[in-house]
């Protein structure tokens, strides 16, 4: 069976690649750029919002602010400043006019997400547009889940705002979805396009798969590889997102970091001839690890707040996004270095060693980077 080794056929543009890439993560987070959510129930007399953001993104909205006295939420969070941001950057619009809602109201909802609650008065009739300018004080990235339903649970739009999309427009429905249409669901193709995103905007997990693909020396070693993350990270997805098991989003990502770390030190060690049981063995570290990483890929389909019957079909398709984006990635890695080696051109040893330290390098940054955080070191 023909050795992969890509530590050793890896070519040099894919590492100019890498390094444009570290360019611009040493200026942002690794980890996913965040979701939120936003679920608009259309009534008889009314229209509720229920905003949802992990404690980050609220600390990211205040500190965008100019005139905000309070951002530090590390022990709670600025209910007052928070409405009034939300209040302004969220808005409804019946035709041309905005609407004003009659009131808004910020509360946690558990230890790492918070919910902001809005209410309008609805017309009798006409176009609604749901517009959010939020983005503007969001990470690069972020995206929002808005959907629309009526009281009886009925969805009537749905759609993935982001910066460049941030707004919905639709006809309000001229009676109240009854209790017959109750059984229409989320369109759960939706959350699998929803773990493509996830894992392809996660830039440490692609860092680790790309770490655990320089340590494989077989194609049957790739195989257990991969299969061993993907199903580690597949219970913890689960149990993270059905509620059963919780970790602190801070203390898991500086977990994730040291993890790419020590990853990257194998790599280059491997390199250099050394052995280790990460080496000969790496489907077990990529098991152990993924576990973690399963933790972080939760926070991607949790953010969302779907209710209890929506929740096992959502994280079985939110799953498979997430194994069709990590696939993806690995055959295109795979396809770049068979086309590089067919080239036989050969690199020097300098060139072929910087895939296995941008690893490392980046790994120990991010794992200094969000310590510093952890400890309250940095903001």
């Amino acid at each position: 069976m023909k050795a992969i080794a890509l530590s050793y056929g890896l070519c040099f543009p894919v590492s100019v690649s890498l390094f444009l890439f570290i360019s611009l993560t040493f200026h942002a987070q690794a980890h996913d750029p965040g979701l939120s959510s936003a679920r608009v129930t259309v009534g008889n007399q009314q229209v509720d919002v229920l905003l949802g953001f992990a404690q980050r993104d609220v600390e990211s909205i205040l500190a965008a602010g100019t005139n905000s006295a309070d951002t530090d939420t590390s022990n709670g969070f600025a209910a007052i400043n928070l409405e009034s941001v939300v209040t302004n950057e969220f808005s409804l619009y019946w035709g041309k006019q905005r609407a004003i809602p009659d009131q808004a109201t910020a509360r946690r909802k558990d230890a790492q997400n918070i919910e902001i609650a809005l209410r309008f008065q609805r017309p009798n009739s006409g176009q609604v547009r749901f517009v959010s300018t939020l983005f503007e004080r969001l990470p690069l990235g972020h995206r929002e889940f808005l959907s629309v339903q009526t009281t009886s649970g009925a969805i009537v739009g749905e759609v993935m705002l982001s910066a460049e999309e941030n707004s919905l427009q639709m006809d309000l429905p001229a009676i109240v979805g009854s209790t017959a249409d109750s059984n229409k669901s989320h369109s759960f193709f939706g959350f699998l396009n929803l773990g493509v995103e996830h894992i392809w905007l996660g830039v440490d997990h692609l860092l680790f798969v790309f770490g655990l693909l320089l340590l494989v020396r077989s194609r049957w070693m790739l195989l257990k590889t991969v299969t061993a993350f993907t199903v580690a990270h597949s219970i913890t997805l689960a149990l993270a997102t059905l509620g059963y098991a919780h970790l602190p989003g801070p203390p898991l990502n500086a977990a994730i970091a040291l993890s790419i770390l020590i990853l990257g030190v194998e790599v280059v060690r491997s390199r250099d001839g050394k052995t280790s049981i990460t080496i000969l063995h790496p489907w077990i570290v990529a098991f152990a690890f993924g576990l973690l990483h399963g933790f972080g890929f939760a926070s991607g389909l949790s953010a969302l707040g779907l209710p209890a019957v929506d929740i096992p079909l959502a994280l079985v398709m939110f799953n498979v996004g997430v194994e069709i984006g990590q696939v993806s990635f690995v055959l295109l890695i795979l396809l770049l270095e068979r086309s590089f080696r067919q080239l036989e051109i050969r690199w020097p040893r300098w060139v072929q060693a910087l895939p296995g330290y941008t690893v490392g390098s980046l790994g120990a940054f991010w794992t200094i980077q969000r310590a510093a955080m952890l400890l309250g070191i940095t903001p």
